[in-house]
């Protein structure tokens, strides 16, 4: 019931609660209201929920802030509705102009690689199986970009194995990996870590989460005889670890 009223509300008010005069302030100046109609994350919406809590937005524009100054793009793996993808973006027209944030997910869910993960167990998770975060597309995302007239990001959709080739080319400062699951996390770390700058940060959503632990498997393994160690940051009683590259 309740995610029917939040369809209901997210289909009917977006244009009656336009997010046009806020584009140009601060996030955390920003009601509440325009993060829940438009599902988005506001700084100002976080709450304390413990130290394994979900994901925090003030986390992550934190960890934005801090590569200001190291060359290089962004990128967001894990996209899915594009609720951090849209405050990542707004914050960096805002602070960082230059640079360009590149989005990739399947748009269409897991796909069989998840069955590695189930295997692995851990406790009971609804997006745990085949398909499973594929309540979003492609389209959706990019409505919601132009909804909040977004030009500094490119969508990258298709399995990670492939688009990520799309962009073999570009170096990162900053990369935010949402994504669950073992071979996701491998995928990923493979490929953006050569691509890192000196300093740049790779932020790990679902490291140490019980519902997760392919990601903890696979950042473990990669990090194996390498000179970086996981960092932790903690903010509102939130907590995510990172890499930093040396």
């Amino acid at each position: 019931m309740r995610g029917l009223v939040l369809t209901i509300v997210r289909t009917i008010l977006p244009p009656v609660l336009p997010p046009s005069k806020y584009l140009n302030r601060p996030l955390a100046t920003w009601p509440p209201t325009i993060g829940f109609v438009h599902d988005i994350k506001l700084p100002r919406r976080t709450k304390s929920r413990g130290p394994t809590g979900a994901s925090n937005i003030n986390i992550l524009l934190a960890m934005i802030d801090r590569t200001l100054h190291v060359p290089g793009d962004l990128a967001e793996c894990g996209v899915f509705c594009g609720a951090s993808l849209v405050p990542m973006a707004i914050h960096m027209r805002q602070v960082a102009p230059a640079k360009h944030l590149l989005g990739f997910d399947s748009f269409v869910g897991f796909d069989n690689s998840i069955l590695l993960d189930i295997d692995m167990g851990g406790p009971p998770e609804a997006n745990k199986r085949v398909g499973g975060f594929s309540e979003t597309s492609h389209v959706q995302v990019l409505d919601k970009l132009r909804r909040f007239r977004v030009e500094n990001v490119t969508l990258i959709p298709g399995y990670f194995r492939e688009s990520l080739l799309r962009c073999a080319d570009r170096r990162f400062s900053f990369v935010h990996l949402d994504i669950g699951i073992y071979d996701a996390y491998k995928e990923c770390l493979e490929f953006f870590y050569p691509r890192l700058s000196p300093q740049g940060i790779i932020l790990l959503n679902d490291y140490d989460k019980p519902r997760w632990p392919g990601c903890t498997k696979a950042v473990d393994e990669f990090l194996s005889g390498k000179p970086e160690k996981l960092e932790h940051i903690e903010m509102d009683n939130h907590h995510k670890f990172y890499i930093r590259k040396a």
